[in-house]
């Protein structure tokens, strides 16, 4: 399980900076940015939050 949760992440980190470099060569607009940047911020921390707080003792 902890695999699939890095890669996701590791996807949603990239999908977090792919939106702005997109804006930035006016291939979409401002509002489409904000929405796609928005959903993966949100994956990105319910991915990333259980495996990188994993107690790796017990």
């Amino acid at each position: 399980m902890r695999p699939i949760l890095q890669i996701v992440s590791l996807l949603a980190l990239i999908a977090l900076t792919l939106p702005s470099a997109v804006f930035l060569a006016g291939r979409t607009e401002l509002n489409m940015v904000k929405w796609l940047m928005l959903l993966a911020t949100i994956v990105w921390f319910v991915t990333a939050t259980p495996w990188m707080w994993k107690d790796n003792g017990s």
